[in-house]
């Protein structure tokens, strides 16, 4: 049924996250009529609930696509931002801090030496700070670490911000987003995707991708296709009333303290496959707690904002699924970020646009085809 009389797209993108809202405004930045069906608020979700941290990696086995996409973005983020500024009034919080990430033992010192080293082979700006300057550079940290690496490449945005205001850069481009639009499924015939199935009809396109975060197995598994994502709750908090909050993003001890242009502090965050929940709970709260203690006990006299949860897309391999779902010729996802959603998405919405307009996969994105999950079947 045609339900609402939805006028047929380009492309309808499932989930009006990070990644949906990139895609989006890609789109429609090279003049595509595309549309964003989102079941709650834009931005709402996972991008919602992101520290907002814009980094190279920080493991240096991580493989060359995520490289790639996170090289990309980081060099796209201060055009980006300057762009939608000026396109909608929003001031998205963006600012390049840099990340340090501190030693506390000689296993951190070994691998961070060797991180450095791969970074400033790939071209990133990283350097790496002695104990003595450490805390010139931190006064919050503690004492006896064995140093630190530097990444000046790194900032924070507030990802709530960005994603709404890449939403409302593309609707000033002719795009229709559709806000608390449960998509019920994709409307199929034989190998082609036809539209997306929403509650008062269908909305007709050529082309749909699929970027509903942790929610996107769902529609793989009405298609018959493995996306196999799956949520990872991550507890966060936020520090306010800080005299002096961190110049830097402070990384270690497995997680991270991000400076906000707000001037508060965010705390992130714990990892617990614990289904579809987003409560905040006094065991995530005490390792939240713990962390400060570990990377920067000077900051345990502020006062907490603020306590939320939220739940990243996570798949079996870690690995995003970006590409073309098997046994379709215009269906496409992109999901599976895990905790690189701001950090890969303009790179994925850049090389994804360009696959879906030339109607192959780049090469680039091979090692992270949805294919890889119906082979190990």
């Amino acid at each position: 049924m045609s339900g609402m009389g939805y006028e047929a797209v380009e492309v309808a993108i499932v989930g009006g996250g990070i990644i949906g809202c990139a895609i989006a405004y890609e789109l429609a930045r090279k003049g595509h009529r595309v549309a964003v069906v989102e079941r709650g608020a834009i931005g709402g979700e996972a991008s919602g609930a992101s520290a907002g941290i814009i980094a190279p990696p920080s493991n240096k086995d991580t493989p060359a696509v995520r490289v790639e996409l996170t090289a990309r973005s980081l060099s796209a983020y201060p055009w980006l931002v300057a762009a939608l500024q000026d396109e909608t009034g929003f001031d998205v919080g963006y600012r390049q801090w840099g990340a340090l990430l501190v030693a506390r033992n000689e296993n951190d010192h070994a691998r961070l030496r060797a991180l450095l080293s791969w970074q400033e082979d790939l071209g990133f700006d990283s350097e790496w700070v002695e104990p003595a300057e450490l805390r010139h550079l931190e006064p919050a940290l503690p004492e006896g670490l064995l140093g630190g690496m530097l990444a000046n490449d790194a900032g924070s945005v507030n990802v709530r911000r960005l994603t709404r205001a890449l939403a409302a850069a593309a609707a000033r481009r002719g795009a229709l987003v559709l806000e608390h639009t449960p998509a019920l499924g994709v409307a199929t015939s034989g190998d082609l995707a036809t539209g997306v199935r929403l509650a008062d009809g269908t909305l007709p396109a050529a082309q749909v991708v699929l970027a509903a975060g942790a929610w996107t197995a769902r529609f793989g598994l009405e298609l018959g296709q493995a996306l196999p994502t799956v949520p990872v709750k991550g507890q966060m908090l936020a520090l306010g009333g800080l005299l002096h909050p961190p110049r830097t993003i402070i990384g270690g001890a497995g997680g991270y303290l991000v400076p906000w242009t707000d001037g508060t502090v965010g705390v992130a965050a714990t990892e617990e496959e614990a289904g579809f929940d987003t409560r905040v709970t006094p065991a995530g709260l005490r390792a939240l707690v713990g962390l400060i203690e570990a990377l920067a006990p000077g900051l345990m006299g502020g006062e907490v904002v603020a306590t939320w949860a939220g739940l990243r897309p996570g798949t079996p391999d870690r690995e995003p699924i970006v590409g073309l779902v098997p046994g379709y010729d215009n269906l496409w996802v992109a999901s599976g970020h895990f905790r690189t959603g701001v950090q890969l998405a303009i790179g994925t919405a850049e090389v994804l646009v360009a696959s879906l307009l030339s109607g192959a996969p780049d090469p680039l994105l091979a090692p992270l085809s949805p294919a890889r999950f119906a082979q190990a079947e």
